[in-house]
């Protein structure tokens, strides 16, 4: 159980690095080029939570690290802050919201390290099957 959740934690974390990248450049798509509108952003942004909510669930029978699993915590937090609350707020307070773009390159290197942290974690996980213990001899 724990090699196949370092898997799934390792595969939702790279899903979620290559999201943000792709998130930029589609603003890039729209802000530079002019040829799509904001529909596409919008959309991935959402879908990046579920990659997001893998790495959630399966970091604790992967048994990462404390800091690990601490980084895909604040990895949440930011991605929640990000999409969830600075984005909103364009009209009230526009200076804050300026953050958001900010907060996708704190994403990109969470995830980033955090993909970097769990690849050698697939290699060293232990095999979820309990070693026999010999009963010493009378």
């Amino acid at each position: 159980m724990e090699k196949v959740s370092r898997t799934i934690y390792w595969i939702a974390s790279c899903l979620f690095l290559t999201g943000v990248v792709a998130q930029v450049f589609l603003a890039g798509m729209t802000v530079v080029a002019r040829r799509m509108g904001w529909n596409n952003h919008i959309s991935l942004g959402h879908m990046l939570a579920l990659p997001l909510l893998f790495m959630l669930i399966s970091q604790y029978p992967a048994h990462l690290p404390r800091r690990m699993k601490g980084l895909t915590w604040i990895l949440f937090g930011v991605y929640a802050l990000q999409a969830d609350v600075i984005i909103f707020l364009r009209e009230v307070l526009p200076v804050v919201s300026a953050f958001h773009p900010v907060l996708a390159l704190v994403d990109f290197m969470l995830a980033l390290s955090l993909a970097r942290a769990a690849w050698p974690l697939l290699k060293t996980a232990q095999n979820a099957q309990p070693e026999l213990v010999a009963s010493p001899a009378d």
